[in-house]
């Protein structure tokens, strides 16, 4: 991994971990639908960008839209909406953390449908980030007296939806790399997004709190999630694929939690309790086996 490789991943782990804090400011405000849509608007219009500057991603476009429509809905609308309703009262730091079950999610999708084989390591990985996910759902899996049932039932759900958004990007990942090989990156990234946001488009107008006076913390909250933690993000994204692979490039879901719970800590105030902190760990853990990684074999390439 090069310097240049090393400083983008940095940077793209900052910008993605800042987009939980984004979720947990702008959907109180906004709501989960309208926050969610306007997201991927405001990525689609950013995107649109590079497409009116490059006839090739035109053509990528056009004769891919098909597959791109299934990419931008199992990678964007979808991932985002269910995000937003988990962000109303989950952390930012755990929200991350089950993000990085992505890759493990990938794996197994990719093995079981697409006849990509796991290693024994892998497969240890992938149940140890599902024990760890287990752990960090137990207050609400074994809540304890039946009088907090609900409340342990209203806790899990949210986490539910996070864990759905995974597997909407997992398989998004694996249309990606089996129908879009010969599609180039930002052409992917720009169909997917310009056409996830015209259908959440109608969504978004519907959606959006009309008279309601929205803060501009909520306004900055919406268009940086949009243009910065998505549309540019995602081509941050697309150059580690194609520098360091798409393997390594995936593992920068280890790193974005660490930022998070920073961030959550430092800017929302929030607190991890113990089942939050070991099952973080646990998933990490899971996670860096699934991928396969060397520390040390990645700072040298």
């Amino acid at each position: 991994m090069s310097n240049r490789d090393l400083i983008i991943f940095i940077t793209l782990s900052f910008m993605w971990s800042l987009s939980f804090i984004f979720y947990r400011i702008g959907v109180p405000e906004f709501g989960s639908l309208a926050f969610a849509s306007l997201r991927v608007v405001l990525a689609g219009l950013t995107m649109l960008v590079f497409v009116l500057i490059s006839p090739k991603n035109r053509e990528g476009i056009r004769d891919n839209w098909k597959v791109l429509t299934l990419v931008g809905l199992f990678s964007a609308a979808i991932p985002f909406i269910l995000f937003a309703f988990s962000a109303r009262s989950v952390n930012a730091g755990v929200l991350a953390v089950l993000n990085a079950s992505v890759p493990m999610m990938s794996g197994f999708i990719a093995s079981t449908f697409f006849k990509d084989r796991l290693s024994r390591t892998q497969i240890l990985g992938l149940v140890i980030g599902v024990i760890g996910v287990i752990i960090l759902m137990s207050e609400n899996l074994f809540g304890g007296s039946s009088g907090q049932g609900a409340e342990s039932s209203s806790g899990l759900l949210p986490m539910g939806y996070a864990l759905l958004a995974c597997v909407g990007y997992a398989v998004g990942a694996n249309i990606t790399r089996n129908y879009l090989y010969n599609v180039s990156p930002v052409a992917i990234t720009a169909g997917s997004l310009i056409i996830a946001s015209i259908i959440m488009l109608p969504i978004a107008v519907y959606e959006f709190p009309h008279g309601k006076s929205i803060s501009l913390t909520a306004w900055v909250s919406v268009i940086c999630i949009g243009v910065f933690s998505t549309a540019i993000a995602l081509i941050f994204m697309n150059q580690l694929i194609k520098s360091i692979g798409p393997m390594r490039a995936t593992s920068i879901t280890l790193v974005i939690p660490i930022f998070a719970i920073i961030l959550g800590y430092l800017l929302l105030g929030e607190a991890l309790d113990t089942p939050a902190i070991i099952g973080s760990m646990v998933i990490l853990f899971g996670t860096y086996l699934s991928l396969e990684l060397s520390i040390k074999k990645m700072l040298k390439l």
